[in-house]
């Protein structure tokens, strides 16, 4: 029997930010009392379609607990989740002690150097915040009208930790430390034989990549290699693939 694994990130690929929600959109995550992220109601339909004949597990460089503000609506309810850009592999909400002892192997050569890092970039004064996330990576967040991909260009002179960079946050991974790293883990795991996968960032295409299929957003569109499907220009990109994978 066919296992199929459908791997997504969450934040611009399932949900949408309340700069860009319409008005019908249904909240999935308050923060301090502020609604934060949404999905369509045929999103959520169609997710929950699709969650009867496939492994959905979401996958996002969220720490655990931004993963846990998450307030799935109708019963939906993953029972895997993998957070922290890979770090951490969530079972029912539970860490899973199997794979955080692989992840410290992966990490641990690099604690030093990320505490490093830390230090020098939090005592710049450049960043409104900087924090090591989950004992995993480094995470900077930029201030308004920043120089983001100037500055991240500059740390990737300055440092061997794998640098990227997303709206105004910059993040520093350990090498090996991937979201494509994590979907082959995740892989072996479920035994799963077949892979889709959804992301709208450079750190989601490792992961794109590792996919059997895969669904990439408009943006990266020109700016990525890979057997991608893209995002048709128009049309909501959750919408889009969880249509094309409710008619597989």
């Amino acid at each position: 029997m066919k296992k199929i694994l459908f791997a997504c990130d969450l934040d611009n690929t399932l949900f949408v930010s309340n700069k860009r929600k319409k008005d019908e959109d249904i909240c999935v995550e308050i923060n301090k009392g502020v609604k934060q992220s949404f999905m369509t109601p045929k999103a959520i339909h169609l997710l929950k379609e699709i969650e009867e004949k496939l492994i959905f597990v979401p996958v996002t460089t969220r720490s655990t607990e931004q993963y846990e503000r998450i307030d799935w609506p109708f019963d939906l309810k993953p029972k895997y989740a993998v957070v922290a850009n890979g770090a951490i592999l969530l079972n029912d909400k539970l860490s899973d002690d199997i794979w955080l002892k692989e992840t410290k192997e992966i990490i641990d050569p690099w604690r030093a150097e990320l505490q490093k890092q830390l230090k020098i970039r939090s005592e710049s004064g450049k960043y409104i915040k900087t924090r090591i996330v989950d004992e995993s990576f480094l995470f900077l967040y930029c201030g308004e009208g920043a120089d983001v991909e100037g500055i991240k260009n500059e740390l990737s002179l300055q440092t061997n930790l794998k640098v990227e960079a997303t709206g105004r946050k910059i993040y520093l991974f350990p090498p090996k430390l991937s979201k494509g790293a994590a979907l082959l883990r995740l892989k072996e795991r479920l035994n799963a034989n077949f892979v889709y996968a959804a992301g709208d960032s450079f750190i989601d295409v490792p992961m794109l990549e590792n996919a059997d299929e895969a669904f990439a957003a408009c943006g990266l569109r020109g700016k990525v290699k890979g057997n991608f499907r893209f995002q048709p220009e128009g049309v909501a990109f959750s919408e889009w693939f969880l249509e094309e994978l409710a008619m597989r």
